[in-house]
């Protein structure tokens, strides 16, 4: 029976298949873009390692993987592909439309298919949320010795840490588009919630390299001097205590209020720092580019061009820059991803005085008193899974949250970080909707289409304030 058919298009099969070839590929596919081991080296440095595997992945997933299923994310994000062409085309710089599309979907819209489809099991997750913790920790340990180091070099390749050195401002870098000091923030900060859900559930070993790792990510997001991703780092505790203590609507006018904080925060700010009195502007220009052409915007990568910086706010900058439809699409999938996450959470609050067994769809254990032992293993093993599930939901949803802050402040709108992470969080959700049939009703269309309007709760707060701060 197809739990999750009201929600997605289901291509045509005959039997459930997990491919472990495409897995396998997806798993050096992630390391190769996050540890980037190929550039470490001169002689390989140029090798299109990351495409080769991409492209294999994404051949073997759609050979040997069953089922495949297009979800909201998928084709939201895969309807911004027509809308870049038509806004460069309205533009004047269709051919450069053109490209950015097929950009867009050979290094965003891929990945995303491929980290939904294949991570079908726990222990896929855990090894794939691994090896994002060994990156950020390699990270870390380079730009540790870039600190050091005479001129800032790292011991990977051509790595070096950037600011005015003279005055002892080292931002740390790292390899391809982790030379940007807010992209390594960005990472570092979306593994914290990683840190906590091992050390939550590994012995003592496990626990002690917890604590380590959290001590080093939060040492590395230090000297990547993002205010952005400290902002973001410093989020998840506020953010800890709204889900666990905090009543849905106390938790909805957080979020609400949030832009509006942050808004006010920067322009404080900017009387002293002529950092923030620009990224103000750029937020202000880039909802007048709205204004001008609110179907098509100034279209994809054309944000520097007329303002002349990018708007250090990735809502913002897919705003300018795609107009309504390209916001609604982007920030709609980015929010039902995280309203999804968090009424699983909400719901597993509500009913965790309830013995476990009793939401699975499996006969009741107290049912009947002729239950073999071979059943009682199996109810067992399928509770600790879902509560597994559970832990992991909000794991992931914690990540969500981490990026959608760092996202404030930083122009990350087509980061393949977020296409990565909101592929595992819908993978998650898939697996425990299949788990926890009752959970459907959070996880469809309907909602999906909703919260292509809840988006526009940032730009509406950030607007408003503006115009009354400036």
């Amino acid at each position: 029976m197809d739990l999750i058919k009201p929600m997605a298009h289901q291509f045509p099969q005959k039997e459930n298949n997990n491919s472990s070839l495409a897995f396998v590929l997806l798993f050096l596919y992630t390391a190769a873009v996050l540890i980037r081991p190929h550039e470490m080296f001169v002689g390989t440095r140029e090798w299109i390692v990351i495409k080769i595997l991409a492209i294999f992945c994404f051949l073997a997933t759609l050979i040997g993987q069953r089922p495949i299923k297009i979800h909201p994310q998928h084709w939201m994000l895969l309807a911004l592909a027509p809308l870049i062409i038509l806004s460069g085309f309205f533009n004047n710089s269709g051919m450069t439309g053109l490209d950015e599309a097929i950009d867009l979907f050979a290094s965003s819209l891929i990945p995303l298919f491929l980290y939904t489809t294949c991570i079908t099991s726990v222990k896929r997750q855990h090894a794939l949320m691994y090896i994002c913790l060994i990156a950020a920790l390699i990270m870390v340990h380079n730009g540790h010795v870039q600190q050091t180091a005479y001129m800032g070099d790292g011991w990977a390749l051509y790595s070096h840490s950037v600011g005015r050195i003279d005055l002892g401002e080292r931002r740390i870098t790292y390899l391809g588009f982790f030379s940007d000091p807010n992209d390594i923030g960005m990472l570092l900060v979306m593994c914290i919630p990683f840190t906590v859900y091992f050390f939550k559930s590994g012995k003592t070993l496990i626990k002690l390299s917890m604590i380590l790792s959290i001590s080093a990510l939060l040492y590395g997001i230090y000297l990547t001097g993002s205010r952005g991703t400290m902002l973001g780092a410093g989020s998840l505790v506020g953010v800890y205590f709204l889900v666990a203590y905090a009543g849905p609507k106390l938790f909805i006018s957080s979020l609400i209020l949030a832009p509006i904080a942050a808004t006010v925060v920067t322009s404080l700010q900017s009387n002293i720092d002529d950092s923030a009195n620009s990224r103000l502007e750029a937020w202000y220009h880039g909802i007048q580019m709205m204004f001008a052409n609110p179907v098509f915007g100034v279209g994809k990568s054309n944000f520097v061009e007329v303002h002349g910086l990018v708007a250090h706010n990735s809502y913002i900058h897919i705003l300018g820059e795609l107009g309504i439809p390209g916001y609604s699409l982007w920030g709609g999938a980015l929010v039902f991803t995280v309203v999804v996450s968090y009424s699983f959470i909400k719901f597993k609050n509500k009913d965790k005085k309830e013995d476990k067994f009793d939401n699975l769809s499996v006969p009741n254990r107290r049912s009947s008193n002729l239950a073999s032992t071979k059943n009682e293993k199996r109810l067992k093993l399928d509770g600790e899974t879902l509560n597994r599930e559970y832990a992991l939901n909000q794991t992931l949803f914690f990540s969500m949250v981490g990026f959608m802050v760092t996202a404030f402040f930083l122009s990350k709108t087509f980061h393949l970080l977020l296409f990565i992470f909101i592929g595992m969080t819908l993978a998650s959700h898939i697996r425990l909707v299949r788990l926890e049939p009752k959970l459907e009703k959070f996880f469809n269309t309907n909602i999906a289409i909703r919260s292509m309007l809840y988006c526009w709760v940032v730009i509406v707060a950030v607007y408003i304030t503006l115009k009354m701060g400036l």
